[in-house]
């Protein structure tokens, strides 16, 4: 067994083992080596607020009624404010790389 990094934790949680050799079987499939590469993945795109993440997710808590589908909405909405609200106030990658061209020219010493 490979040996866990010090800065790591251990997730762990049962599952039917029919769904369980399903998963193995569609990650083979999908070619995902590892079910902790995928757990990962899905962690950091929820972390991340991944936009299909997200979308995936407010569908999970109206369809299995964790969340009303208002709170989902008003949440949705919220979001996507949120990111407007970042684009336009926010320096975007072309932004901050024209920034560093310009430093570059006027200051080549750097």
């Amino acid at each position: 067994m490979k040996k866990i990094p010090d800065d790591h934790s251990i997730l762990s949680f049962s599952l039917n083992s029919k769904l369980h050799e399903e998963l193995k079987i569609r990650l083979y499939y999908d070619e995902i080596s590892t079910q902790s590469e995928f757990f990962r993945f899905c962690v950091e795109s929820y972390l991340h607020r991944d936009p299909l993440f997200m979308d995936f997710l407010d569908d999970y808590k109206i369809n299995k009624k964790v969340q009303s589908k208002k709170r989902a909405t008003k949440s949705r909405q919220l979001r996507q404010a949120g990111a407007k609200t970042l684009k336009d106030l926010a320096l975007s990658e072309g932004d901050i790389q024209n920034i560093f061209d310009i430093l570059e020219e006027e200051l080549p010493e750097l």
